[in-house]
């Protein structure tokens, strides 16, 4: 049997391994393929190769912890000792973080290398990756398309095999649009739930912190890192939206979340359409951009002033800032509509399936505004949804389905998906970077 090659390795497989040659293999292949990708924003390779090290050390001692020598990537708005936490924003290249943020810490001590910093979508407000500043991300399922965003680096470094797991944030999205445009798997927790000093917030209400990875297991290894968690729950009630199930959405997109449905009646949950009467699910994307639009007007001032921030990011502070008051108004109703909808759906149901992104990865150059309108709703009702892969379009790219639980159902979340997952088997490593 041909031996597996190290960066398709799962975490598990990675702490029993020699730490030192995974994370030289690592190295190589962001040496090798991240020109074409351009998901790293910083490397730092010899700190990576001292905690290498120390972790094969330990690993000879059998004294692994959880995460022992996975190379693990970090969005460029979450600090690092000693790397400057741009944020996507030309304005911070010289922001150096004087010490790791908390859930970089509780990675470190979990046994992680952490490897580089990962390309974003200028200051988190936009799903593309098309950094001005930063270069543009790419997709590794096809070359000239969005990787996603605003955790854009993240999703494809991971998809790339450029890292074993990789961090991101969630405003609205950011975290669960990558993992579906990648075909990766993400998690965005409840809100509040992981710690976030040493973030670079774009939204302080919606802003989440959380993992993406290549697998289920993978996914719950990393987050079983950054929280003690809570033993998981079986569910047996799934919701679907009706007002979701009436939105625009790609045919594939529209396919994969019927077998979904279908995987998880198959698996003995039973699966029902709820009536949402007056969920509209563009108002409140809507609503939660304009919140985080005048919020980064705010945090990025002093960026602006000095020049350093870019025409379209600037075009959309100004969108936040100058939208009229009844637009602001309806945004703010729509959200608290959606909010008190998934609440209630949840309290006679375990868990709602909706798709992840209403379409596939799109060419760089065009932004569809329907990108958010399955994810914001999570974020606005603060609790926790999970993407996994769910199928491929005609095209061959990855699309995807999501879960959204109640407060603090991260574990069952992550059960549920990883039963789900068998039944779908639509994970798939890109071609180009095999």
């Amino acid at each position: 049997m041909a031996e597996i090659a190290i960066h398709r390795l799962s975490i598990a497989e990675l702490r029993a391994a020699d730490a030192v040659a995974v994370t030289e293999h690592y190295l190589d292949r962001i040496a090798r393929l991240d020109p074409r990708l351009r998901a790293f924003t910083h490397v730092d390779a010899d700190r990576a190769r001292v905690d290498a090290a120390w972790s094969a050390a330990l690993i000879d001692r059998g004294e692994a912890r959880p995460l022992e020598g996975v190379p693990i990537g970090i969005k460029a708005n979450i600090d690092v000792d000693g790397w400057p936490t741009t944020a996507g924003v030309e304005g911070r290249r010289d922001a150096i973080a004087t010490s790791d943020a908390a859930v970089v810490r509780l990675l470190r001590d979990a046994g992680a290398v952490i490897i580089g910093q990962l390309n974003m979508h200028e200051a988190a407000l936009g799903a593309t990756t098309d950094n001005p500043a930063f270069g543009r991300t790419e997709n590794p399922h096809g070359a000239g398309r969005t990787p996603g965003g605003s955790s854009g680096g993240s999703g494809a470094a991971v998809a790339g095999g450029l890292c074993a797991a990789a961090l991101g944030t969630d405003t609205l999205g950011s975290i669960r649009i990558p993992a579906a445009y990648n075909g990766v798997y993400g998690l965005k927790p409840t809100n509040g739930l992981l710690p976030d000093d040493g973030l670079v917030f774009l939204c302080r209400r919606l802003d989440s912190i959380g993992p993406l990875a290549r697998s289920v297991a993978d996914l719950g290894a990393v987050f079983a890192a950054l929280s003690p968690g809570t033993a998981a729950a079986p569910m047996g009630r799934v919701a679907m939206l009706s007002s979701v199930d009436a939105h625009e959405m790609e045919p594939a997109v529209r396919a994969a979340c019927t077998a979904a449905m279908m995987a998880l009646r198959g698996l003995g949950l039973v699966v029902e359409t709820v009536d949402t009467p007056g969920l509209d699910l563009a108002g409140t994307r809507l609503g939660g951009f304009i919140e985080s639009a005048r919020e980064a007007a705010e945090t990025f001032a002093a960026e602006r002033r000095s020049g350093d921030t870019s025409k379209h990011f600037d075009a959309a502070m100004d969108f936040g800032t100058t939208a009229p008051a009844a637009t602001v108004a309806a945004g703010e109703a729509a959200m608290a509509h959606a909010a008190e909808t998934l609440h209630r759906v949840l309290t006679s149901h375990d868990v709602v399936l909706l798709p992840t992104t209403p379409q596939a990865a799109f060419a760089h150059g065009r932004t569809p505004n329907t990108q958010a309108d399955f994810t914001a709703i999570a974020n606005i009702a603060g609790l926790p949804a999970l993407s996994l892969p769910a199928g491929v379009d005609a095209a061959g790219l990855p699309v995807a389905v999501q879960l959204i639980g109640r407060a603090g159902s991260e574990s069952s979340l992550l059960a549920l998906a990883a039963r789900l997952d068998t039944i779908l088997a639509a994970y798939r490593f890109p071609a180009d970077f095999a």
